[in-house]
């Protein structure tokens, strides 16, 4: 037993199709909370310096916690866009391998940017969490999109 198979994407494009539109989209958003998150980072870094929290030992201590878990994000979310970049050739290209590499690193950031995500959503903006749930949603349609995608090239390849 594995991951639900789909047939089409919105049940309206085929799966190649619907793979490389929501690739798209996905790296579109990846850029965008990389944007956000390098923003974020250099808000955090400018009051790390502040003179209100250097006099605060339990203020600065949460400011660098939070700077320190924004920059491993920063990290994580350049990585995920170029991954998405190069799932993108690979549904064009239509190489299984590629597609198989990207569903094992979109396993393991999803892993990693959801703990982070929900360990410290207590200290996140309304607007980044808001962001951050649509962002996992939709990453999970693509995740079932692309699997699809993957197991129709693979009985592709076996006939």
């Amino acid at each position: 037993m594995g991951l639900p198979q789909l047939g089409s994407c919105c049940f309206v494009f085929d799966l190649k199709t619907g793979t490389t539109i929501l690739g798209i989209i996905n790296a579109i958003l990846s850029f965008i909370m990389l944007v956000t998150l390098i923003v974020t980072a250099s808000i955090f870094g400018a009051l790390q310096n502040s003179k209100e929290i250097e006099d605060d030992v339990d203020a600065e201590a949460a400011m660098t916690g939070l700077y320190v878990i924004t920059i491993i994000l920063v990290l994580m979310y350049l990585v995920k866009f170029i991954s998405d970049m190069v799932f993108i050739y690979g549904v064009i290209r239509e190489k299984a391998s590629i597609i198989k590499g990207y569903l094992i690193v979109w396993l393991v950031f999803f892993l990693l940017s959801s703990f982070l995500f929900f360990l410290h959503v207590t200290d996140f903006h309304t607007a980044t969490i808001i962001t951050q749930l649509i962002y996992i949603g939709l990453n999970v349609y693509a995740l079932l999109l692309a699997n699809s995608f993957y197991v129709q090239l693979n009985g592709r390849e076996e006939l």
